[in-house]
């Protein structure tokens, strides 16, 4: 588990650095463009996520499970190869769609300026689909580090096109045009990084496609549908409301990032090895994941729930400090972010259930989002949101139970995790009225919540939340850092 907590930590720290610089970007952007451009600017991204998870199916995870299984080097190529194919086929359809329904999607988001953008847009997938493939490939074959080099290669790029367009040009034209180049160099790294693991094209590479796509089907569809509930609210908000108010929504309707980049990070070193173990082994790594997460998802969770209106002011303006409304509303789905519980369905290869799943949930959704719009307007589709996350979890769990067999207090360590529960939430009780007395914006956010986390550690420490164990692996792994950077 110490290598699998290690490889997890370097793609946590290749991914929170990814955060950082997009975060930059974003606070630049918020603070560069007039609302009705930082709004569309948003929605060209909100394009992208939906088709991209509409159109890929499934195809790059499925490297994660399908490569460690490989029988040799040759056969992984052919794999690798086919799915390059297949993703390759995909991204050009991608392209098509966005261009000839580049009107229609502007009527649908009230926003006419972004038809024309869409014209230079529409070559941003035919890049980005097949540099998607990298980092699952460099997962599967266990190399972390790759996968980690790539991503800060991929921000680092973004940062520097979209950025010096929008400072030097604030036009959105110029921002896309960075987009494509952006896009363009992460190609030429993805395509020379996996040069070594490519076959020419053959039948015989097709040979297990069959397998493959029983498997990615279902997975993909599950993802569609997936995608498709994250992205709900924000395609609704955008038919309801203008670019602008899309705009303050979309900064504030957001899970914490970061959590989300630890997840992820842990889950896709996991997966190849949970793939490959029996029930009982799958329950302890997840097991000992959730508590790792919750050691940090809980006191984030507070003290952003806390702060949410300075963090809003103070990186994005005051213009934007109604945003801490919806932010406060998305950090209520964090407790459930300890885990990602699909990943067991994946990793025993029932990917159909998961598929049925979220379906039934895309279509609650829907339905809730449209209602609680109607009713209480933006705030309505976060509340929306919040609510059929929480039920999703609870299918999760009661299928995980009693379809999968497991015994859910050997998977999730309720008592460490509701110890930390309250190592989390006693800070609050001293923090919210000292920070009071504090009336500037940043150091009221900083000092409030530098008070926090060491409160935080200090009960965490007595209550024997945090173990020697975490800090010595912690201490380990920053040591490794270090030294590999030397």
């Amino acid at each position: 588990m110490s290598d699998l907590s290690r490889q997890a930590g370097l793609l946590s720290l290749a991914d929170f650095i990814r955060f950082f610089i997009k975060t930059l970007i974003g606070i630049a952007l918020a603070r560069i463009l007039s609302p009705a451009d930082l709004g569309t600017y948003r929605q060209l991204f909100l394009i992208y996520g939906t088709l991209s998870g509409i159109l890929l199916l499934g195809f790059p995870q499925s490297l994660l499970y399908f490569i460690p299984k490989s029988e040799d080097l040759e056969h992984t190529k052919r794999l690798i190869t086919r799915t390059m194919h297949v993703v390759s086929i995909l991204a050009v359809l991608c392209a098509l769609i966005i261009f000839f329904t580049r009107f229609l999607i502007a009527r649908s988001f009230n926003n006419p300026d972004i038809a024309q953008l869409l014209i230079p847009y529409s070559i941003y997938p035919l890049f980005l689909f097949v540099t998607q493939m990298y980092s699952s490939i460099m997962l599967g074959l266990k190399q972390p580090l790759k996968s980690a080099s790539f991503a800060i290669f991929a921000i680092a790029c973004d940062f520097i096109l979209v950025l010096g367009s929008a400072l030097i040009f604030e036009d959105m034209r110029y921002i896309v045009g960075a987009l494509i180049l952006s896009a363009l160099l992460q190609w030429l790294w993805a395509e020379w990084g996996i040069r070594h693991l490519k076959t020419g094209w053959s039948l015989s590479n097709f040979t297990g496609f069959k397998e493959q796509l029983a498997y990615t089907i279902p997975l993909g569809l599950s993802l569609l549908v997936g995608v498709l509930s994250v992205q709900l609210d924000k395609l609704m908000i955008s038919g309801f409301f203008k670019p602008e108010d899309f705009a303050v929504f979309s900064l504030g309707a957001m899970e914490l990032p970061l959590i989300g980049i630890l997840v992820n990070s842990v889950n896709s070193i996991l997966l190849p090895h949970m793939s490959s173990g029996n029930k009982t082994e799958l329950a302890a790594i997840f097991s000992a994941s959730v508590r790792k997460n919750s050691i940090i998802v809980f006191p984030l969770a507070s003290v952003f729930f806390i702060f949410a209106t300075e963090f809003m002011i103070f990186f994005y303006g005051a213009i934007y400090a109604s945003a801490a409304l919806y932010f406060r509303v998305y950090l209520l789905i964090l407790p459930l972010r300890v885990a990602t519980y699909g990943i067991v369905f994946q990793a025993l290869g029932k990917t159909r259930l998961v598929m049925i799943d979220s379906i039934i949930m895309l279509c609650l959704n829907a339905i809730l989002n449209f209602v609680m719009i109607r009713l209480y307007g933006m705030v309505g589709a976060a509340i929306a949101t919040v609510i059929v996350s929480w039920l999703i979890v609870i299918v999760y769990l009661l299928q995980m139970r009693y379809s999968l067999g497991f015994k859910l207090l050997s998977m999730f360590p309720l008592k460490s995790m509701l110890i930390n529960l309250c190592a989390a939430l006693l800070p609050v009780i001293i923090v919210l009225p000292v920070s009071g007395f504090i009336t500037h914006t940043f150091l009221r956010m900083f000092l409030g919540g530098s008070l926090y986390m060491l409160l935080y550690f200090a009960i965490a420490r007595v209550l024997k939340v945090i173990k020697p164990c975490d800090i010595d692996l912690a201490l380990s792994f920053v040591s490794g850092i270090w030294k590999r950077g030397k």
